[in-house]
């Protein structure tokens, strides 16, 4: 099988380049990511708000039972909001999916639960289940060295025991992130040939796997510089719009006499008076857009090599051209 040759900037930053195909459809797909993601972060603090009010009243003696009520209410709430999560990331997955493999957006609403979303969802479920197995085995792993290493007598022997076993965990690490990598355009395959596709993955990361790494490793890098911007910005609106109640928290007290409920109050008043809602909107903003670029760019990687390997089945699969017929003398 023939493939193309492997372009790092265009699997690294497949996700700017689909954008820029379809930027409209892009930020259509961003602004219900970053309404329903608002949903359900408003129905967390919905959930929550009961407990920061019993904790401004923590000092009466009866506040005990009404806590437990609080918490057990709180359970059903919680699992209901943690399955719309999976929900919504299994949708804006496979909404990104679709467009990063197969320039493709659904009319109207973006979002889907369907075919795709299923087999997306069959994938991560083998990926959980796979990073279960590996954390047992590595606490099993860890206790075995760490009785070795007891059972030794002299520093030597546990020096040996140590560097044995700190070869083993770095052994166990590579190999780790070699599978990671094999498997990695799994879910985009599983999108792009609208079949479930697990083990096609590793012949698709064939001979580019170390280049993957190489994309996802830049990716890392553009993370850790974003998250560093979007940190500043987000602490300077806190300073700005927040001043007076970070001031309260500050000089905050339990034991000077300071009340909790006048902290409480001054929470409600900052998060509802314009300035807090300026701040929130641009706390929440700022962190989505963050936060929808990165999965874009880290989903994009995979997506760009899935492209790549269909394209070379689908050159291999095209019938070779007849042979020309010979001329005829006149």
């Amino acid at each position: 099988m023939t493939r193309p040759r492997y372009d790092f900037v265009a699997a690294t930053f497949q996700f700017f380049i689909a954008v820029g195909r379809r930027p409209m459809g892009a930020l259509w797909i961003g602004f219900w990511q970053m309404l329903l993601l608002c949903a359900v972060s408003a129905g967390a603090l919905a959930v929550f708000w009961p407990v920061f009010e019993l904790m401004a009243h923590a000092a009466e003696a009866d506040i005990e039972a009404e806590m437990i009520a609080v918490f057990l209410q709180m359970m059903g709430w919680m699992m209901l909001l943690g399955l719309a999560g999976v929900l919504i990331y299994l949708m804006a997955q496979g909404a990104w999916l679709r467009l990063l493999t197969r320039d493709e957006i659904r009319p109207v609403i973006p979002f889907r639960l369907g075919a795709d979303e299923f087999r997306l969802l069959g994938v991560n479920v083998l990926f959980i289940m796979f990073w279960m197995a590996v954390y047992i085995v590595s606490i099993i792993l860890v206790a075995a060295i760490v009785a070795t290493g007891g059972g030794a007598q002299d520093f030597g022997g546990t020096a040996i025991i140590a560097l044995v076993g700190t070869l083993i965990v770095l052994a166990v690490v590579v190999f780790l992130i070699i599978i990671c990598l094999r498997f990695a355009a799994a879910p985009a395959l599983s999108v792009h040939k609208r079949r479930f596709r697990l083990f096609q993955a590793v012949s698709a990361s064939k001979g580019v796997w170390g280049m993957m790494f190489l994309s996802y490793l830049t990716l890392i890098a553009v993370w850790i510089a974003g998250a560093v911007v979007v940190s500043m910005v987000q602490q300077i609106a806190l300073l700005f719009g927040a001043a007076e109640f970070i001031g309260a928290m500050m000089a905050f007290d339990p034991a000077a006499g300071s009340d909790p409920a006048q902290i409480l109050a001054l929470l409600g008043e900052t998060l509802t008076s314009p300035a807090g809602i300026a701040i929130i909107a641009v706390i929440v903003v700022t962190q989505f857009i963050f936060q929808i670029t990165f999965e874009g760019l880290w989903h994009g990687v995979g997506a760009y090599v899935a492209r790549r390997h269909g394209e070379a089945v689908a050159a291999d699969a095209a019938p070779a051209p007849a042979p020309a017929e010979p001329e005829t003398a006149q």
